[in-house]
């Protein structure tokens, strides 16, 4: 619901909507086996590996951890996505939410059909003490409109109202003086957070793309919500955001994708 204050500025914030692929994640309470598909989009378990890649590794020859996989043909038409093919990221044995931790790759169409890697013996219980994901997830997918998020910078609304204040900063003053007017605001600029692909996203501690030299453009590819509890590292969430050049992901190519982890205060 838009707030009250801000029913005036409708058509202005219908005009900033944005489609997102909403991601539910099924826990399984299991860390192995995997009794999904090897195709299955999910967290942890076994991922799709065709036989002529070489299965990742970190720079020290120690294997990674299938942490991340979006099977496309799973995601709800229409959407900016390949039709088909798969996304993976891994993570290193010795994760520590660095960037040299991650590894984000691409299984495309053609290679879909291909002898694949069927024994994940390999893939030892002791190796994922460091991983923030604890347990297998199945996700599933469904679309949504994102109205608005409070922390997103490519969220551009502004209005008299805010008197030169940011939106986070007008909530604060709201908390002070319409509680009944914050807890409104809170609920539509709240709109970002969640699991899920493409559209505004949810930043702990402010956005990564007005940080990272030469990303200020980048679209919103994947957000993980730690908030879900899907991701969980002691007392604190954990927030995964996954960032891509429009140019890029027309193509295809998620070569030059750049990652970004949070954990909560």
């Amino acid at each position: 619901m838009i707030p009250e204050l801000l029913k005036k500025y409708q058509a202005e914030l219908e005009n900033l909507k944005r489609n997102s692929i909403l991601i539910s994640e099924n826990g399984l309470e299991m860390l192995s086996p995997d009794p999904l598909d090897l195709k299955t989009s999910k967290y942890l378990g076994h991922p799709f590996i065709p036989l002529a890649m070489e299965y990742p590794r970190d720079t020290h020859g120690k294997v990674l951890i299938p942490t991340v996989q979006i099977n496309f043909a799973e995601v709800p038409k229409p959407n900016p996505y390949p039709g088909k093919g798969i996304l993976q990221i891994f993570l290193s044995q010795d994760f520590n939410f660095g960037k040299e931790d991650c590894l984000v790759q691409y299984i495309p169409e053609e290679q879909l059909e291909l002898p694949h890697i069927k024994d994940f013996s390999f893939l030892k219980d002791d190796f994922y003490s460091n991983n923030p994901f604890k347990q297998v997830y199945k996700l599933e997918f469904s679309q949504s409109n994102i109205w608005a998020s409070a922390t997103d910078s490519h969220y551009t609304f502004g209005c008299d109202e805010f008197d030169g204040l940011t939106i986070e900063e007008y909530m604060w003053e709201l908390m002070d003086e319409d509680e009944d007017a914050y807890d409104e605001f809170q609920e539509f600029f709240s709109d970002g957070m969640g699991s899920k692909l493409g559209g505004y996203g949810h930043f702990v501690h402010g956005d990564a793309r007005e940080i990272i030299s030469g990303i200020k453009d980048y679209e919103l590819l994947l957000q993980i919500d730690g908030s879900d509890e899907s991701v969980y590292n002691g007392e604190q969430d954990v927030y995964l955001h996954l960032f891509i050049a429009k140019e890029d992901l027309a193509r295809a190519d998620f070569s030059r994708v750049r990652i970004d982890w949070e954990v909560s205060d």
